[in-house]
Order: structure tokens, then C-alpha cells, then sequence
């Protein structure tokens, strides 16, 4: 009789070759490619969008400190969490 978990490991050792197989043949089409962004045209413009990212998280950054919970003085209670 066979065991059940060794099954178990053959069959999701199959799954997982069939699935990287399947997304290795979506990967050969250059639609599929450009529509994930992974032609290298596309790169180019993304890492401009993601400069002006950047650059907006520069010019807002005291606005995106979180606030302190810490006491600035000694005296007075001290906050419980």
C-alpha cells in the first residue's frame, strides 16, 4: 500500500512543475510581457514615474513623521501603551 503523504508530496511536486512551466510559456509571449511591464521600453518609463515618486516622498516628508507617543518633559505620568 502506498503512504498517503507521499502522495501528497508527488502531486505537489507535479503541480509545482506544471504551474513553472505555464507561467515560463505566458513569459515567451511578448503581449503578456509588455502588460506586466517587463519590456524594456516600458522599464525606461516606469523609473521616471518612480523618480517623481521619489521625489514627491522627499518634499512631503515632515508631513509623513508619525507622531511621538514619548514624553518631552520628565515630569508629569508617563503614557501607557
Amino acid at each position: 500500500m502506498v503512504d498517503k503523504r507521499a502522495l501528497v508530496i508527488v502531486g505537489s511536486a507535479a503541480a509545482l512543475l506544471a504551474s513553472a512551466w505555464a507561467v515560463r510559456r505566458l513569459l515567451e509571449r511578448k503581449d503578456v510581457r509588455e502588460k506586466l511591464g517587463l519590456d524594456r521600453n516600458r522599464r525606461q518609463s516606469a523609473s521616471m514615474s518612480d523618480a517623481q515618486v521619489d521625489m514627491s516622498s522627499e518634499d512631503s516628508f515632515p508631513a509623513s513623521d508619525p507622531p511621538s507617543f514619548t514624553p518631552t518633559t520628565s515630569l508629569g505620568h508617563t503614557r501607557e501603551a
